[in-house]
Order: structure tokens, then C-alpha cells, then sequence
């Protein structure tokens, strides 16, 4: 995988055009058995490297119920378009009668790959079998704006969670573009590529005391965001990169999906805010491009919390940051292993100081971060 990202061409994705449903060639899939006016929950996972995916069963109704792990309020939907990463459940009511069987339509699709008939997008089934010895019925095809898509502006929460407010902290991430003084081609979330350190970013939030609370601590490639604890913060996500679209995925926190629009005033792409009376959270999202998303968490997971688009060559070339999350209470709350620490020295790797390893802000001993073209970020409230 590294092999094809290493090009003179930047800006080149690795194209992978085949997909397993199951565990199995999709051109293979095993069929799903349907007993009439049974309720069945289906549980949707997109576990692609670099694709989208398009999911829907004509004919029957659908209620999407479950986003990312978080249990929202039934919403009836046509289809799902998941990026990788995302999750869904839905609940699926069979038909009474025997007469047909049907196919579970999987599209998968990028929009940043080249269109090639039978490639991107390319089209699979499974067959829902109701009756061994009837037809498969057929529908005929709609555009995609005649579908309602599950969408998490206009799903709601189960546990009805309120909007979080007020914001203590905004903090605005510009995507940038591939590098093009470089063979690997980089994007990134924050000013740099983010690269791993001699000492883990939890290390050093726990053994530098005060200064945890000092992005100076943490290297530039960390592109590490002291959140402090119980904070209300709103994260805005850029894209102007187009025409390549991104994702956003958390760890250590499901997120409220509040806001999403264009990073271009004249642009005609309408904003869309959260519809509800609270808004869905979720722990992936897709980032469009040309447009902006805003979500909302509270500070109140203390942790080092890795933060990263899920399209997995963007992961590796350096498209993530870190939440480094009440560093102060992580002190106070926290204890590594000695397992971790002794399996550390055995590697030769330090376990206490700044990411060198060293006291302060002196780097000395890391190599340079690899910076990345494009709009600042910026970060305000503390």
C-alpha cells in the first residue's frame, strides 16, 4: 500500500476496484433469508479503504435506527451512503408474500477516482430469498436525488442529548493539499504530516507536569489540541481542496453533527444545520468537498484521543491530529501499565518527558516535521 503512494504523479489515489460483503466476493454473496412480515434489524458496516458505499432493498421498508453505535430515533429511509468507517442499523420489514425474492443493491463509488463503466461506480447484489423457487424481482433504476438517504442532520439522538452550548473552544482545521515538494503524497489536518514520536503523546501528558497543559511539549507532527476538561468545543472542519472529498473520524468521543455548508460564500451548495430538537451524534462523517462540517463534544474523556480522515492512504500519509484531552486529570486519574512501560525499554523507546524525551519545548533528536501547504488554523478560547 505505501508502494502506491510513492509517486512523482501527487495527488494519485491507490484504486482497489473490488469489494467483499460478508467476507465474501461480492459477485458471490451469500443470500439473506427473509420469513414474510418478520422485522429484521440489518447491521450495515463500511469497513472500505478508499471507497464509498450506496446500500438499498427496493420494496421494502426501511427505518434507520442506529448510527456509529449511537441508538437514534426510527427514521424511515430508501438507502444508505456510507463512507469508510461509518455504521448503521436499520430495521427492515419482509414482505407478506412468497411470490418474489429481491436484491440488497450495493453501489460502491469515490468521486475522486475516474469514472470507468463497470469500475467506479460499480454495482453488486444480495439476494434476500423468500422463496427458493421464485424470481428475483426487478425495479427500475432512480436517480440519486429521488432517494431519501439516511441523514444525520435530520436524525435524532435516542438518549435526547441538547445541543452542547456554550462553546468554550473553536478551533478551525483547513484540509491541505498533497505536497508537491515530496514523493509521498501528504494531505493533512493540521499544519503538518502527522508522524509518530520517541515518546507516546500519553507519556508525555502524564510526566511533564504543568507543561502537559503547553502545546510547546507535544512535536509539531503531533499536530496536538489541549482541550481542557469539561470544555464545550466546536470543531470546524475545511475542505477546499476539491474535487477530493475526506472523512472525519474520532476516537474517544461521538460527536454532535450540528452544521455543514460551503467553505465558498457564493457557492450555491445550500447550508444544512441539525433539523431536530437535538442533534445526532456520531463517531465518523463524511467531509464534502469544497464545503465545511461543524461538530460539538465535551471535554469530559481524559485522554490522547487520535483524530483521522478513515480513507486509510490518507491516514498513513499524515491526515490526523490529536486531542489531547485534561492532561492535568489524566495525572491525577490515569496509570500506564508496567507492562507498556517495561515492553517500551526493552525497545529502547523513553517513557517521561517532551516527545524527544527531553524537558521544555528542545526537540532536539526528532527529525522535522513535513510541512504542508495551505490556510491556517486557528484556535480560540482556552
Amino acid at each position: 500500500m505505501l508502494e502506491r503512494m510513492k509517486t512523482t504523479s501527487l495527488g494519485r489515489h491507490p484504486n482497489y476496484p473490488s469489494v467483499l460483503i460478508n467476507g465474501i466476493n461480492a459477485n458471490f454473496s451469500q443470500p439473506i433469508r427473509f420469513l414474510p412480515g418478520r422485522r429484521y434489524r440489518l447491521r450495515v458496516v463500511s469497513m472500505s479503504f478508499t471507497y464509498w458505499f450506496k446500500v438499498r432493498l427496493p420494496g421494502h421498508a426501511m427505518q434507520v435506527i442506529e448510527a456509529d453505535g449511537i441508538h437514534s430515533r426510527p427514521s424511515a429511509v430508501d438507502g444508505l451512503d456510507l463512507c469508510p468507517g461509518q455504521r448503521y442499523s436499520v430495521i427492515i420489514t419482509a414482505r407478506e408474500s412468497l411470490e418474489f425474492n429481491y436484491a440488497l443493491n450495493v453501489t460502491f463509488h469515490s468521486n475522486f477516482l475516474a469514472r470507468k463503466p463497470g469500475l467506479n461506480p460499480r454495482y453488486h447484489h444480495v439476494p434476500i430469498m423468500y422463496n427458493d423457487d421464485a424470481p428475483i424481482k426487478t425495479y427500475p433504476m432512480i436517480e440519486d436525488h429521488e432517494v431519501k438517504w439516511a441523514d444525520e442532520y435530520a436524525m435524532e439522538p435516542q438518549d435526547k442529548q441538547m445541543l452542547l452550548e456554550p462553546v468554550d473552544q473553536h478551533i478551525v482545521l483547513n484540509v491541505k493539499a498533497p505536497n508537491r515538494n515530496t514523493s509521498i503524497s501528504a494531505h493533512a489536518y493540521g499544519d503538518y504530516a502527522y508522524a509518530s514520536v520517541p515518546v507516546p503523546p500519553l507519556y508525555t501528558a502524564l510526566t511533564t507536569g504543568d507543561m502537559a497543559l503547553s502545546p510547546s511539549v507535544y512535536a509539531p507532527q503531533l499536530n496536538a489540541i489541549i482541550l481542557k476538561h469539561n470544555h464545550v468545543v466546536e470543531l470546524e472542519l475545511r475542505n477546499s481542496f476539491a474535487p477530493i472529498m475526506h472523512t472525519y473520524h474520532s476516537h474517544g468521543h461521538a460527536f454532535q453533527v450540528v452544521e455543514t455548508g460551503p467553505v465558498n460564500s457564493n457557492s450555491s451548495i445550500p447550508v444544512k444545520r441539525f433539523t431536530g430538537r437535538q442533534p445526532m451524534r456520531r463517531d465518523t462523517i463524511t467531509l464534502a468537498a469544497g464545503q465545511y462540517v461543524r461538530v460539538r463534544i465535551k471535554a469530559d474523556n481524559p485522554g490522547v484521543w487520535y483524530q483521522h480522515c478513515h480513507q486509510e492512504q490518507h491516514n498513513l500519509s499524515g491526515m490526523a491530529f490529536t486531542f489531547i484531552e485534561a492532561p492535568d486529570v489524566m495525572q491525577q486519574t490515569l496509570r500506564v501499565p508496567q507492562e507498556m512501560l517495561e515492553f517500551c525499554r526493552i525497545l529502547g523507546h523513553p517513557t517521561q518527558g517532551n516527545s524527544a524525551g527531553r524537558f521544555g519545548s528542545d526537540m532536539t533528536g526528532i527529525d522535522p516535521p513535513l510541512a504542508i501547504n495551505g490556510t491556517a488554523n486557528s484556535i480560540t478560547g482556552t
